[in-house]
């Protein structure tokens, strides 16, 4: 297990249990901002970030399951007071740490290998601009599709931490963190943000993956498992069309 492989700072048991439903850790940028309310009662620490302006603030969830982080991110925006300046500048995001701390080291690597698939998915659920951000660039832009097929513990030493999927938190949080997705306060975006994290990672958990990733029977299927709950889940066609570097990246380093 991963928490056993890297000796993880896990202070929750569930965390380490196989079993247990999927925890994330939320941190949410947010400018603008002119009263916290009750964000600390609430359970988010709050925090400041030298990338944001304009009294911007972070906060920061502890890990907790799925359905509690949903409802957390709607009463942290229904809490919080902003000013006049955009509360979302570019500069703003929102990163999700998904515990992986009870995951297997291949299925660690199953998930980068599903990840790496249908990245250009990932990307269409968030602002266009996301995709060209220097703070969450694609996998297929760099050269770690060439480092797929190592292992766990090597791809994490060549690991860059501003990639849109980070593997560098695996060491000391057991997490990997999505670093996608905008600022924002849109309670049904993160709601299907969240739940397609959470089938990323129990699609990778299945079965082991192998050469028949790459069929395209196969490939829809897997599609409608991560996404289906969500707002692409009549898209495939269209995410099939961008996919070609995805599949390339796969082919070569992996297969």
């Amino acid at each position: 297990m991963i928490w056993d492989e890297f000796g993880c700072e896990i202070h929750l048991d569930a965390l380490r249990d196989p079993t247990a439903v999927q925890f994330v850790g939320i941190e949410c940028e947010i400018e603008a901002i002119t009263d916290h309310g009750r964000a600390e009662q609430l359970g988010w620490k709050v925090t400041t970030d030298g990338s944001l302006r304009n009294n911007g603030y972070e906060y920061i969830s502890n890990p907790i399951p799925i359905p509690k982080a949903s409802e957390m991110f709607k009463k942290l925006h229904g809490t919080i007071s902003t000013g006049t300046y955009d509360p979302f500048s570019q500069r703003t995001s929102i990163h999700v740490h998904a515990n992986c701390a009870n995951m297997k080291l291949k299925e660690v690597r199953d998930t980068v290998w599903l990840y790496a698939l249908f990245e250009e998915a990932f990307f269409l659920m968030c602002a266009p601009d996301r995709r060209d951000n220097i703070h969450c660039t694609p996998l297929t832009e760099t050269y770690l599709p060439t480092i797929y097929n190592a292992s766990v513990n090597t791809m994490i030493a060549r690991w860059h931490k501003y990639t849109a999927l980070n593997l560098k938190p695996l060491i000391k949080q057991g997490t990997i963190e999505f670093r996608h997705m905008q600022g924002h306060a849109d309670t049904a975006l993160m709601d299907e943000w969240l739940l397609i994290i959470r089938n990323l990672l129990a699609t990778a958990k299945e079965a082991p993956l192998d050469s028949t990733l790459l069929q395209e029977d196969n490939m829809k299927i897997l599609f409608d498992k991560i996404f289906g709950c969500s707002r692409l889940s009549n898209d495939y066609t269209l995410v099939r069309s961008l996919m070609t570097n995805q599949i390339l990246d796969l082919k070569l380093a992996v297969i």
